[in-house]
């Protein structure tokens, strides 16, 4: 298995808090913009926030969206992406790009659906005209859209669920998607690694279920090196860094793009328990 898997993405369990707020995606995906992928530069950085009825809201790095709902099994073009007018240089590019393979829920945690690891091997496929680029079994370059003239950025890529080699359609499942934003401006660093979270067929129940995990895995804001979401900072962290060097993702703590020294020290800078 590629080790650019975060221990902390295949050992998501089941946190009924978050179960109200992913019943209510199906909802708020389809309103324009509400319910879309929120970007701005935050600190010389791209940053993800939710995007409700009163415009840009907090940061958030979960997001949740249903395959079919556009009438076409296993597409989806929700939820978008959102860039306030103003918020990037015009003239650059923002993108997205994969961070690592795509999981499934087994209903208690996620798991490769990479060929080389235990489900079937289903890849997603981004595209938007003629670009395009597929899930792989580690970080896959995403594609990237021109900055619209007023500074912000409204895209709608499309997703497509592909099967299986040998496989006539892809399972019914709960699909984590890992994800990175970035901005092709001077001076402006990638996003922190977010997930997508896709209900493909299955129950609302499952669904609720595996968005809640989803929330529950990812790090409090304070203790971002935190990895394995363990409550400390250590050396399953350490390891999981070390197995990312050089690479976008889990151990990039200041979303310069890759994982280097600088990031080896920050997490050591904050060796122990999360506060």
């Amino acid at each position: 298995m590629n080790n650019v898997i975060p221990r902390s993405i295949i050992q998501l369990k089941f946190h009924p808090m978050a179960a109200a707020f992913a019943l209510s995606i199906g909802t708020t995906a389809r309103a324009q913009h509400v319910g879309d992928i929120g970007l701005r530069i935050v600190d010389g950085a791209v940053a993800t926030a939710e995007i409700g009825a009163s415009g840009y809201g907090d940061a958030r790095r979960v997001f949740g969206g249903t395959m079919g709902d556009t009438g076409t099994a296993w597409f989806t073009s929700n939820p978008g992406y959102d860039a306030p007018p103003g918020g990037f240089p015009v003239g650059s590019r923002l993108g997205i790009r994969f961070t690592g393979p795509i999981l499934a829920w087994d209903g208690d945690s996620f798991e490769p659906t990479a060929p080389s690891g235990p489900l079937a091997g289903e890849r997603l496929r981004i595209s938007y005209l003629t670009l395009s680029a597929i899930s792989g079994e580690g970080p896959v370059a995403g594609l990237d859209l021109a900055v619209q003239s007023d500074g912000g950025w409204h895209r709608h890529i499309s997703m497509t669920l592909l099967p299986a080699t040998g496989s006539a359609m892809p399972d019914a499942g709960v699909y984590l998607v890992p994800l990175q934003a970035y901005s092709t401006a001077s001076g402006v660093g990638s996003s922190a690694e977010y997930w997508l979270v896709l209900n493909g067929g299955d129950t609302p129940e499952n669904y609720a279920a595996a968005f809640a995990a989803a929330e529950s895995a990812m790090s409090p804001p304070g203790c971002i090196g935190d990895l394995d979401n363990d409550g400390a900072i250590g050396g399953a962290d350490l390891g999981i860094m070390l197995g990312n060097w050089g690479l976008p993702g889990a151990g990039d703590l200041d979303s310069s793009g890759a994982v280097n020294g600088a990031d080896l020290g920050s997490l050591l800078g904050m060796w122990g328990a999360c506060p």
